[in-house]
C-alpha cells in the first residue's frame, strides 16, 4: 500500500533550509564576479552558463556548461564566493546565518545535520572538455578530484564560541554539486537546447553518504556517479554530534547552531608553485538537512550507496531475498537477508478517555510522532464509514528486545470503534 511510501517522504526542515544572511565576510578577491558574499545565500547553483574558451588550462572549442555536475562544477562568475586571505596573517572567511536553529536530528540521513556546497569536481580520464551535449555515460572518472581545503565551524551566537571537529572534511571537496538528476528517460528540454540527459532538480537538503570520497569514483561513469547520489545535490555533510556544541532543553536536549563560518585553511604543504600559505576555497551555499524516516531510513541502513538508489520509495513492495516485501522488512526491523519470521504488532492496552483514548502497543521497531506502518481507522458503527485517524505519539521504551509504544487517538462521536492494522490498504 502507499502508506509506506508516504511515511518515507522527506519533510520540510524549516522556514528556509538555506543560508539567509551573511553576517561577516573577509576576502582578498578583487574580482567582482567572485567577491559578492550574497552568492552564498539561497540554494546551490544548478546551471552554468554555456561557455567557450579556456578554463583550468584546457581549451574548449565546443559549447561548454549546462547543468552543474561533478565534471562541470559551478565555476563561472556570480555562482559562488571565492575566499582569499587578505594577508599572510589572517584567513579569509564568511559567516552565514540561518533563519532558524539547525538541530542535531537523529532522523537525518547518515546523521548529517547540515551541508556546505563549494565548486569542486571529479577528474575525468579524458583531458578534453565535456560539453553540455555530451553523454554522461561516456565520461569515465578517476579516483582523483580537485578539492580545496577549508575550515568549517558553527556557533549558537554570531560572536562565538565556535565549534568544529577533526572528523569534518573540507567544504570544497566531495561530493561535488549535482544540479539535476541524470534521467535520460525524462530529460527536461526546457533546461537548454539539446538536453537529453538531465531531468528533475536534485535535493540540496539530502546528503550523499559522507563515508564516500573521490576514490570511490574510480572507473565509474559520470552517469553512474550521478545515479548513486540518489536524488541528492551533493555537498559536504557535517554531523553536529562530532562537536563540543552545548545542548539544551529548548531543543529537546540536542546540540544546535545558527551560524556557520567557512574559512581558508593554512596549508602545511607547498602548493604547485612551491608556496606555503592559506588555501583559496569557494563557497556556493549552505543547507539544513531534512529528516527522513520509515522506509527510506531503512534503505539507507541496509543498502550500500551503490545499491540504495535502486531501492527507492517505489520499491517498498519488491520481494527481498528473505521472501518478504521490503516494506514489511522495514516495519519488522529486519534486514533484507534476515530469516523471514512474522513479527506481529501487539496491542497490550486500550484505555478509554473523555477526549482521547490511550493505546499501548508492542512492536519490533520504535514508533515515532507519525507511527510508521501503523494504520488506524475509526467508525461510528462496525458495518461502515471507516475513516483514517492520525495517532499522536506519546512515548516509546525498549524492553526485552521489543519496543513498548504509547500513543493516543481522539474520542468523538465518530470514534465508537477503532481498527488497528499493519500495512493495511
Amino acid at each position: 500500500m502507499m502508506f509506506l511510501a508516504a511515511a518515507g517522504m522527506m519533510s520540510v526542515a524549516a522556514e528556509s533550509p538555506y543560508g539567509a544572511e551573511v553576517v561577516d565576510c573577509v576576502t582578498g578577491s578583487r574580482d567582482m564576479r567572485f567577491n559578492n558574499s550574497n552568492n552564498v545565500l539561497g540554494a546551490p547553483s544548478r546551471f552554468v552558463n554555456i561557455y567557450s574558451g579556456s578554463w583550468g588550462g584546457v581549451g574548449y572549442s565546443d559549447t561548454y556548461g549546462g547543468v552543474v555536475h561533478p565534471a562541470v562544477p559551478a565555476f563561472s562568475g556570480g555562482l559562488h564566493l571565492s575566499l582569499i586571505s587578505p594577508d599572510d596573517e589572517e584567513p579569509g572567511y564568511v559567516t552565514i546565518a540561518f533563519d532558524h536553529d539547525v538541530v542535531d536530528d537523529p532522523d537525518n540521513p547518515f546523521g548529517v545535520d547540515f551541508i556546505v556546497f563549494g565548486n569542486s569536481g571529479c577528474t575525468k580520464k579524458s583531458t578534453t572538455g565535456m560539453t553540455a551535449l555530451d553523454d554522461p555515460a561516456t565520461c569515465r572518472l578517476t579516483a582523483e578530484g580537485f578539492p580545496e581545503e577549508s575550515v568549517v565551524e558553527v556557533a549558537q551566537n554570531p560572536n562565538g564560541p565556535w565549534y568544529g571537529s577533526e572528523k569534518w572534511r573540507t567544504s570544497d571537496g566531495f561530493a561535488p554539486t549535482l544540479g539535476h538528476m541524470y534521467d535520460p528517460d525524462n530529460a527536461d528540454t526546457r533546461l537548454y537546447s539539446g538536453n537529453r540527459w538531465w531531468g528533475a532538480p536534485t535535493d540540496p537538503t539530502y546528503p550523499v553518504d559522507p563515508r564516500i570520497g573521490f576514490s570511490d569514483c574510480a572507473g565509474l561513469t559520470l552517469a553512474e556517479l550521478c545515479q548513486r547520489y540518489n536524488g541528492s545535490a551533493g555537498g559536504a555533510g557535517y554531523d553536529l554530534a562530532d562537536t563540543g556544541l552545548p545542548a539544551d532543553a529548548a531543543h529537546g536536549g540536542r546540540k544546535w547552531f545558527r551560524y556557520v563560518r567557512i574559512s581558508c585553511a593554512y596549508s602545511e604543504e607547498p602548493n604547485e608553485d612551491g608556496d606555503y600559505g592559506f588555501t583559496e576555497p569557494e563557497v556556493d551555499a549552505v543547507a539544513d538537512v531534512a529528516p527522513v524516516s520509515g522506509y527510506r531510513q531503512w534503505v539507507l541502513a541496509n543498502f550500500t550507496w551503490d545499491k540504495a538508489w535502486q531501492t527507492n520509495l517505489t520499491a517498498a513492495t519488491v520481494i527481498a531475498p528473505n521472501g518478504l516485501p521490503n516494506g514489511l522488512n522495514c516495519l519488522y526491523g529486519l534486514k533484507p537477508t534476515d530469516a523471514a519470521a512474522y513479527v506481529p504488532f501487539e496491542v497490550t492496552a486500550f484505555e478509554q478517555g473523555e477526549t482521547a483514548h490511550v493505546i499501548r502497543m508492542r512492536s519490533p521497531t520504535r514508533l515515532t510522532e507519525t507511527p510508521k506502518g501503523l494504520v488506524v481507522r475509526k467508525a461510528a458503527a462496525l458495518d461502515g464509514g471507516w475513516t483514517a485517524v492520525v495517532p499522536t505519539f506519546l512515548s516509546a521504551q525498549q524492553e526485552g528486545g521489543v519496543w513498548l509504544n504509547t500513543f493516543t487517538v481522539p474520542n468523538d462521536a465518530a470514534s465508537r470503534f477503532f481498527r488497528l492494522a499493519l500495512d493495511e490498504d
